[in-house]
C-alpha cells in the first residue's frame, strides 16, 4: 500500500453547525437510558413521548413519565425539550378534542400548565391520522390557536408535527396552511413494509426496492411532501429509525409468513456480531440479515445506511434529521447510529467512496474517539486488511495483516503508530484492500 491510492481516499471536509437533529425520547427507555446519556453534541431537540389528549381537552400520559429533572438536564446542555402528543397507539382522543373551541382551549390551557410545571419548550403533534375533512379543518384551527396562545406567553415556544410519507397518511392535513404556524415537520421515513405489506421489504429504504415498489421509500416520501404538498424543504426533517423488522422470510422482497416484529438496532447489531449473513441492497441503500437456516430475515438501518440518509438530507437541503428513538442504538456503551449522524451530518463529512457495500463495509465507533475505537469489517470477499493512513497518505499502522475470510470481525485501534508512538489529533483513514479495489472510512482522533 503506497501513496498511489490517495486519490481514492481524498476527503472533502465540511462543517455545519446549524442543522436540527431531533430525537424522540420515549417513556419506556427512561429507566434504562436516563436523560444524561443522550448525546447532546448531536441532539439539538429532545421530544418526550408520549402524552395524549382526552375528548374534553384534559391530558393523559404514560405512568412515571413526567419529571422536571429531564428539562433541567436538557437545558443545562443548551438544548430544547418538547412534549409529544399521540404516537401510533394514542390517537383516540384527538378528533373529539379538536371538534369544539372549548375543548381546544381547555387542551391548550392544560398544556401550558404542563409546560410550566415540567419545563417543556414546545409541543409536538403526532396524530396518526385525521380521517376526514372535518378533522382536517379542526386540526388547522388547533394549530392556529396554539400559535396564538404560545405567542402571548413566549413566542419562542415551538410547535412541530410528525407526518407520514405518503398520500395515504397525508391526505387529511392542510400542510400549506398549518405550515404558517409550525416550526417544522418531521417525516416518518420508516414502516414502509411490515405486517400490512405483501412482501418482506425494507423498513426504511432510501430508494424503492425493487425499483418502482409501490410501497415507496424515503425518496418518494420527500418528493411527496416537498414537491406535491409544498412543505418547504428547510422545514422538513427526515426521520430515521433506530429499529428494524424481523420477517419469517428467505429473501428480501420475497414472501413471508406469520408475525412481523420490530427489532431494536442493538439487537440487530448483536445478530451481525454473532455471524448472521449481512447483505447490502444497492437499490434501497440499506442492509439486511439472513439467519443460517435462511428462514428469518431482518431489515434495519446501520451506520452505513444512516450515512447515506445523512448525505441525502444534505443533498436535498432538508432542515434536519429526526430519530425514532433515542436509546435504541446503545451497543457496548456506544451509540453507533447517533455517532454516524454526528460524523456524516453534523461534523466532518466524507464524500461516499465508489464502493460496492456488499464487498466490504467498514464501520468505526466511537467516532470521533480519544482513547480507542472499534473498527468493524463486514466482508463478503476475502481481503488483505487493515491499514490506518494519515490524511496525507502516510502509513500509520497495520492493525491486521493476514487475509480475512468472509465474516464480520472487529479490531481495536488505540490511536498509536505501529511502533506504539503517540500521534497527534487529526483525521485518519481506515483502509481495506480486496484484489485491486480499495475500501475506506475515516476516523477522527481527538487527544
Amino acid at each position: 500500500m503506497t501513496k498511489y491510492i490517495l486519490p481514492a481516499l481524498l476527503i472533502a471536509i465540511t462543517w455545519a453547525s446549524a442543522q436540527r437533529v431531533v430525537g424522540y425520547y420515549p417513556q419506556w427507555v427512561q429507566s434504562s437510558f436516563p436523560v444524561e446519556r443522550i448525546d447532546f453534541s448531536v441532539i439539538t431537540h429532545v421530544i418526550h413521548a408520549f402524552a395524549w389528549p382526552n375528548a374534553d381537552g384534559s391530558i393523559s400520559h404514560y405512568d412515571n413519565m413526567l419529571d422536571p429533572d429531564i428539562a433541567t438536564v436538557v437545558h443545562q446542555n443548551g438544548r430544547k425539550l418538547l412534549l409529544s402528543f399521540g404516537g401510533g397507539g394514542n390517537n383516540e382522543g384527538f378528533a373529539a378534542m379538536v371538534s369544539t373551541i372549548d375543548n381546544r382551549q381547555n387542551f391548550i390551557s392544560n398544556l401550558l400548565d404542563l409546560m410550566d410545571n415540567y419545563g417543556y419548550d414546545g409541543v409536538d403533534l403526532d396524530w396518526e391520522h385525521p380521517s376526514n375533512s372535518t378533522e382536517t379543518n379542526n386540526l388547522t384551527l388547533l394549530v392556529q390557536e396554539l400559535r396564538d396562545a404560545f405567542d402571548s406567553v413566549n413566542p419562542e415556544f415551538l410547535i412541530t408535527m410528525a407526518v407520514g410519507a405518503s398520500n395515504w397518511s397525508g391526505q387529511h392535513y392542510e400542510y400549506e396552511i398549518i405550515n404558517e404556524n409550525l416550526d417544522w415537520f418531521s417525516m416518518m421515513g420508516y414502516d414502509f413494509h411490515g405486517s400490512w405489506s405483501s412482501h418482506a421489504g425494507h423498513n426504511a429504504p432510501l430508494y424503492q426496492s425493487p425499483p418502482g415498489d409501490p410501497d415507496g421509500a424515503v425518496h418518494t416520501g420527500v418528493n411527496y411532501l416537498v414537491n406535491t404538498r409544498n412543505i418547504p424543504a428547510a422545514k422538513l426533517n427526515l426521520g430515521v429509525p433506530f429499529y428494524g423488522k424481523r420477517f419469517n422470510a428467505s429473501a428480501i422482497n420475497g414472501s413471508y409468513s406469520g408475525t412481523v416484529t420490530d427489532i431494536w438496532y442493538d439487537e440487530a447489531a448483536g445478530l451481525v456480531a454473532a455471524g448472521q449473513e449481512y447483505y447490502w441492497d444497492e437499490d434501497a441503500h440499506c442492509p439486511y440479515l439472513l439467519n443460517a437456516s435462511h428462514n428469518q430475515l431482518v431489515t434495519f438501518d446501520d451506520p452505513s445506511s444512516i450515512q447515506a440518509k445523512a448525505e441525502y438530507v444534505k443533498q436535498r437541503e432538508l432542515g434536519g434529521m429526526m430519530i425514532w428513538a433515542l436509546g435504541y442504538d446503545l451497543v457496548n456503551g456506544a451509540q453507533e447510529l447517533i455517532e454516524s449522524i454526528g460524523l456524516h451530518y453534523l461534523g466532518f463529512h466524507s464524500e461516499r467512496n465508489n464502493i460496492l457495500p456488499q464487498d466490504i463495509v467498514i464501520q468505526i465507533f466511537p467516532n470521533p474517539f480519544n482513547n480507542q475505537c472499534t473498527i468493524r469489517l463486514i466482508s463478503s470477499k476475502p481481503a488483505d486488511i487493515l491499514y490506518i493512513y494519515s490524511i496525507d497518505g502516510r502509513l500509520i499502522n497495520s492493525i491486521f495483516k493476514r487475509t480475512i475470510k468472509r465474516s464480520a470481525q472487529e479490531f481495536l485501534w488505540d490511536g498509536k503508530e505501529k511502533d506504539k508512538k503517540d500521534i497527534a489529533s487529526g483525521i485518519f483513514v481506515a483502509v481495506a484492500k480486496s484484489g485491486d479495489r480499495i475500501f475506506s472510512n475515516k476516523v477522527l482522533y481527538l487527544k
